[in-house]
């Protein structure tokens, strides 16, 4: 190939005019050009993106500027526009309430955990107390507060025996834990009388409350009302039209449990609609926070509603039913006979039908159609041939029932085979404490919420009793280890066994049992007890010292006998 010079070249002729690409060489420094600089600081250029040298060699370059307005910023989740139009709730989510109470009832498993649970929660004793934060001093008695403080704890005392004026505590407390356990959304309407005074708890379905969200995805909160219009999701609310916008004209002390610490109590506050009851498929009526208390346990970010045991193991529960079915079809439309007998070749239809019904006619009313042999015309005459069933219980079934109950902290000793009873106790009574503390949890904190914002009275708090071991023989021990160690008096654990009182004086001390019997702590008797033994120890005189045994001589051996003479004989 033959090296043609530069000027020998022929120019391309490039068009001229209106909309002509511009075939202009690049120069170094000019817009978007390139920069040879290597080290050193670069002069900024206008309208250039990158350059191609520098530690900003095809970099990351600039983020791009925000097209939301300041205020957006704090916006929990990215929901979709117009949320609050939706008519159904859990309109965006994958599974609706619908569903999830299907699965809970369609799997005998997951219905008898969700059973046991609520037994074991309201089996539990409960107390209204005062609340006591220095643990140093004991906590006063009943015995011990003004006859004002008692009486207010009895009037909290017998509002939550019968919460709704119609159920008791432990009836009530199991249709709150099985919408917890099911669909996670627990709500309770709360009933006023015409002074606003709460009344009553009752419990609604949770699955018919849909969540109003505001601006930034949260429970809209409350305005401190001042007789000024405010904007709430782009409409002005004054005191003409709050009410068509489900606004609700409230004490300012409905709200003093929301407010800041340290925030001066309003006069008056308007609460926004926090939640709609959907009745028929449309919105029937509006809820503040002030009308229902709503409290799932489980909420995750990114999600407007709680998640569910029962919807963590959707899938799970989906396979195990599907089995379920599969093995009831087994008994009812079951069609694999026990065993075949192969027949003649030369067998008819008509001949292997009617010896069928002879052989059925003769065990008919003792076996079930299904148990029967069965004839075929396999063309080998007298061929026994036993058809094995599939198994009804296998690995499989354990290990979904070992999801399903670990996904409810509950123990699968139940459902499953054990080798070691020892160890199965152990996990039975540690899944039991794991399953309930989160519940209990939640039913003080709740609590303890709807007593600080409807009964103000910051020294008295509702609380789970500690439960007393029911083995009678552990009981014994327990109660007789703190009466030995002076925690508890003798009439004290009378008292807890159900025995009256002993009139003995000496019940009613604290004592602590000692080598010689039982000793006051109160009267220094403890004190004299150790002085004495101590001295009884200093006066016994110590044992004698043995002198020392002296070594064995060693017998020096023997001379051979021989046999004597007369003489020495």
């Amino acid at each position: 190939m033959v090296d043609t010079p530069d000027d020998d070249v022929e120019k391309v002729a490039t068009p001229r005019g209106d909309g002509a690409r511009s075939m202009t060489q690049l120069t170094p420094g000019a817009p978007f050009g390139y920069d040879l600089t290597v080290n050193g600081a670069r002069p900024a250029q206008p309208g250039v993106n990158f350059s191609y040298g520098g530690a900003d060699w095809f970099g990351p370059l600039p983020p791009m500027q925000p097209i939301a307005p300041p205020e957006v910023a704090g916006r929990t989740w990215d929901f979709v526009p117009g949320y609050n139009l939706a008519t159904n709730p859990r309109a965006y989510e994958q599974v609706s309430f619908q569903a999830l109470r299907s699965l809970a009832d369609t799997y005998d498993p997951v219905r008898l955990i969700i059973e046991r649970r609520k037994d074991q929660m309201t089996r539990l004793p409960w107390t209204i107390r005062v609340k006591h934060d220095d643990l140093k001093k004991k906590r006063p008695t009943l015995a011990d507060l003004p006859a004002a403080k008692r009486k207010r704890i009895k009037d909290i005392t017998d509002f939550f025996k019968r919460p709704d004026r119609e159920l008791d505590f432990r009836t009530w407390l199991r249709g709150v834990i099985e919408d917890i356990l099911v669909i996670d959304a627990p709500s309770l309407y709360c009933e006023r009388n015409l002074g606003g005074d709460l009344i009553g708890l009752v419990q609604v379905d949770g699955a018919q409350v849909k969540r109003v969200i505001d601006d930034w995805g949260r429970t809209p909160k409350p305005v401190v009302w001042t007789g000024e219009p405010f904007i709430w999701n782009g409409e002005v609310v004054n005191l003409e039209n709050h009410q068509a916008f489900g606004f609700k004209l409230v004490p300012g002390a409905a709200i003093a449990h929301q407010l800041p610490i340290g925030t001066e109590v309003p006069d008056q506050a308007m609460l926004p609609p926090a939640y709609q009851h959907i009745m028929k498929g449309l919105p029937a009526v509006n809820y503040t926070t002030w009308d229902l208390v709503y409290r799932p346990l489980n909420r995750r970010p990114g999600r407007a509603y709680g998640y569910s045991p029962v919807e963590q193991v959707m899938m799970t529960v989906s396979i195990a039913f599907r089995r379920s079915v599969s093995q009831l079809e087994y008994f009812k439309e079951g069609n694999q006979p026990d065993a075949v007998f192969g027949l003649p070749e030369n067998w008819t239809p008509d001949q292997t039908m009617r010896f069928q019904e002879y052989w059925d006619s003769l065990f008919s009313g003792n076996l079930g159609a299904r148990r029967r042999m069965k004839f075929i015309p396999t063309g080998t005459s007298n061929s026994y041939q036993a058809l094995k069933e599939p198994p009804l219980k296998s690995e499989f079934d354990e290990w979904l029932v070992r999801i399903v109950c670990f996904a409810f902290s509950y123990p699968p000793a139940a459902f499953v085979s054990l080798s070691n009873r020892s160890i199965a106790e152990q996990h039975e009574k540690q899944a039991e404490e794991e399953g309930i503390e989160p519940l209990k949890q939640w039913c003080a904190d709740t609590f303890n919420e709807i007593l600080a914002s409807e009964f103000p009275d910051d020294e008295v708090e509702f609380a789970w009793s500690e439960e007393e071991e029911i083995d009678p023989e552990k009981q014994s021990t327990i109660l007789r280890g703190y009466a030995e160690d002076g925690i508890l008096t003798i009439n004290q654990v009378r008292e807890k066994i159900g025995e009256e009182q002993d009139p003995n004086p000496a019940a009613n001390q604290l004592m602590v049992k000692t080598a010689t019997g039982y000793v006051n702590i109160d009267s220094g008797q403890l004190d004299n007890k150790v002085a004495e033994a101590k001295a009884l120890a200093e006066a016994v005189p110590p044992p004698p010292v043995a002198a020392p045994a002296k070594p064995a001589t060693p017998k020096s051996a023997s001379p051979t006998k021989t046999s004597k003479s007369p003489k020495e004989k």
